[in-house]
């Protein structure tokens, strides 16, 4: 059959895979099965960070499509309930609340940013829904909120003292730093303030002083010009990738030369377009390696492309690993997806998300340690001619 459509609104996609029979249309009576096995998904498809969802979106299709050819789960057709949060806390705290208690999914994937997932987390805690973020960062997130908060994804703190340490092999000439940070970002502000000062500490480094902007900000040249008056060694931008790509290029305008490290959310491809050549020799680091030549690795980042018309992010490479962790989950736990049932079924998922061996993804192995927290392998990039370049 062919592939549904994907109906929009302002805040609202239902992505709907037909799998197996087709539900009969009269109700359910209590007790019965569910019409399908729903899942619900925060992303933002709009507003703050609209390239983040949009390009998980595409991997979200990639996964529904898979689902699709591979009969759904259990047998049954398969109904992810998405919502855009536009990148707004008070959108994922009701958005959340919507997707577990009016839509009664099984789990939830998202929210995508710290900051909603730091506020949407608790609701599920309250409600007893697993709920996982495929992107989140900031450190702590999903230790906060145990046991049904899970994070697939690794928090900053255990990717970015890998970073620092390639980046000062590469230029052992780094003996003081300037941090510019964007405050505004939970993430970004943590990895500014907090994260990266504590690495470069650890491994002597002087931060001569941490200059602050805020996601949305146009123009960098008043901070770009004091970080240059100060003369650092090297320079560490905490930023997202809109934010991140107009600093550095604003710091090679400038025209200072030293090394740039950047924080996760840089990651990003659109960081690259951004940043142009001014994004070249900048170092980043991620759980995922899009270039990775294992064949089945190399074939899902061919048809991301051809998809979404870039390369794949680590973000991206997560959401789809996520759909299929949850899949596995339903599957091996009796999970009956019926309403009757929806309590015990969301425990069952918990608790194989808690003790589940390693997934093997696109992403690489996957599981989840007392934390709640994803094991995974990160791999340290290098922009080379608008590319991001392993370090391996």
């Amino acid at each position: 059959m062919p592939f549904p459509s994907i109906a929009t609104t302002r805040r609202m996609r239902r992505l709907n895979v037909a799998c197996g029979i087709v539900a009969a249309a009269s109700a359910l009576l209590a007790g019965s099965a569910w019409a399908d096995v729903k899942i619900g998904v925060l992303m933002p498809l709009s507003g703050k960070g609209a390239s983040y969802g949009q390009h998980q979106e595409v991997a979200l299709k990639m996964a529904q499509e898979q689902l699709e050819k591979s009969g759904g789960i259990k047998g049954e057709k398969v109904q992810f309930i998405t919502y855009d949060t536009r990148g707004e806390n008070a959108e994922a705290i009701s958005l959340t609340r919507k997707l577990i208690h009016s839509d009664k999914v099984l789990a939830v994937i998202g929210p995508f940013f710290s900051a909603e997932t730091e506020v949407a987390f608790p609701i599920a805690v309250q409600g007893k829904t697993p709920i996982i973020t495929a992107s989140a960062a900031k450190p702590g997130i999903a230790a906060k909120n145990r046991p049904w908060a899970f994070r697939n994804a690794l928090a900053s703190d255990q990717m970015n003292g890998k970073l620092i340490d390639a980046w000062l092999k590469q230029h052992p000439e780094v003996k003081s730093v300037v941090i510019l940070t964007d405050v505004k970002d939970a993430f970004t502000k943590i990895d500014g303030t907090a994260v990266f000062p504590a690495i470069l500490k650890e491994r002597g480094i002087k931060v001569l002083d941490n200059i602050s902007f805020q996601t949305a900000d146009i123009d960098y040249a008043a901070q770009v010009t004091k970080a240059k008056q100060l003369n650092p060694d090297g320079i560490v931008v905490a930023g997202l990738y809109n934010e991140g790509g107009n600093v550095v290029r604003e710091i090679r305008k400038q025209g200072l030369k030293q090394p740039v490290v950047g924080a996760l959310g840089m990651s990003e491809p659109k960081f690259l377009e951004i940043a142009g050549p001014a994004s070249e020799g900048t170092m980043v680091v991620m759980p995922f390696w899009p270039e990775n030549p294992e064949a089945r690795i190399a074939s899902w980042v061919k048809d991301y492309r051809a998809r979404a018309g870039t390369t794949p992010n680590n973000t991206d490479s997560l959401m789809y690993d996520t759909v299929f962790i949850l899949k596995k989950c339903i599957e091996s736990t009796g999970v009956t997806n019926k309403e009757s049932d929806l309590a015990a079924d969301r425990e069952k998922i918990r608790g194989c998300l808690e003790k589940m061996p390693a997934h093997d993804g696109i992403t690489g192995p996957i599981r989840f340690n007392e934390q709640g927290d994803a094991v995974l392998v990160p791999t340290v990039l290098q922009a080379k001619g608008q590319k991001w370049s392993s370090l391996r």
